[in-house]
């Protein structure tokens, strides 16, 4: 069985590495690097640093929102600990790339004090869950807001439909876990499976979540749209306020999709893709992607310290035992 699992890891592990290989081999082939050197040769250096002041404001309010996530789970973990655990996580992500994610890390950190696992991977799946609920509907809001440019496309009314269904059904399954019907629907997965349900349905006080959701809200605007909006006008690109915000959200939804290492590809591809629909520069949205990424990745070496002295304590507990 053990085998079996460690067989299926590494398939799709190589699959999402494939797909990702594709679409930058994909974007390679058909975009003009030179303009994107331009682009990024005359970025503004001032507002590139505040997009990183951003970035980091949104990972820090991302922390605080996955704390209490926790404490209200019954962990004892400080904004200290939190931090140190989500470091280490993006580290592991960013710059050792295998089939342990940097969600999965952090849980396994939160979890192996008091064994909880299941309630420590709940905690990552309800921060994931809600902050995904947060940009679907950031996304249904400021495109109704700038309908003109996007719900006029078919291609955003498509996603506005599907996202919005799923939005409506998840938050429906979420809120009334407890009930007899949604019961009975989690029942027919593996016992397994029905005891990580079981801790999912433990989220299912209203104040909780509603918290949870507007501080989901922030991080997004900030983490998400507001460090974006900097880069697009570092590189002096004319952003449209509520077109924009409505793309980038929808953007930060397709990029979750777990269908490539770290979504390294897909990301670049949507911005690419997506931007262009709303009259902006293709290149230009490549570059603020690329140069997003860069930043990221900067700021996640500061998390290789919390990696391997976590890696350490795990080793000498082990040769404790």
């Amino acid at each position: 069985m053990q085998e079996n699992n460690n067989m299926k890891k590494k398939f799709f592990f190589f699959l999402k590495l494939a797909v990702g290989a594709g679409l930058v081999i994909l974007l390679v082939r058909h975009v003009d690097w030179r303009i994107i050197e331009g682009e990024l040769r005359d970025a503004s250096i001032p507002l590139i640093f505040l997009a990183l002041l951003l970035y980091v404001a949104g990972m820090l309010l991302s922390v605080e929102r996955w704390r209490a996530t926790a404490h209200y789970k019954g962990f004892a973990l400080s904004f200290r600990h939190a931090l140190s655990f989500h470091m280490a996580g993006l580290f592991l992500n960013n710059f050792l790339p295998s089939f342990l994610g940097g969600d999965a890390y952090r849980s396994y950190l939160l979890g192996r004090t008091e064994k909880r696992y299941a309630a420590a991977v709940s905690t990552i799946v309800l921060t994931r869950f809600v902050g995904l609920w947060a940009v679907i509907a950031l996304f249904l809001f400021f495109g109704l807001l700038g309908f003109s440019s996007i719900f006029s496309q078919w291609i955003f009314q498509a996603f506005g439909l599907g996202l919005g269904l799923f939005l409506l059904f998840d938050i429906a399954l979420t809120f009334f876990s407890g009930h007899a019907p949604v019961r009975k629907f989690f029942s027919i997965f593996p016992k397994k499976l029905q005891h990580f349900f079981h801790e999912i349905g433990g989220y299912s006080d209203t104040k909780f979540l509603s918290r949870s959701f507007f501080a989901s809200v922030i991080f997004s605007f900030v983490g998400v749209g507001l460090f974006n909006f900097a880069l697009f006008s570092a590189l002096g690109e004319s952003v449209p306020i509520a077109p924009y915000l409505a793309v980038i959200f929808l953007v930060s939804v397709i990029s979750s999709i777990p269908i490539s290492v770290n979504n390294i590809g897909l990301k670049e591809w949507a911005y690419y893709t997506f931007f262009p629909l709303i009259g902006m520069s293709p290149e230009a949205a490549l570059a603020v992607a690329l140069l997003g990424r860069f930043l990221q990745m900067g700021v996640s070496l500061f998390g290789a310290p919390f990696f391997f002295r976590n890696r350490l304590r795990n080793q000498e507990a082990e040769n404790e035992v």
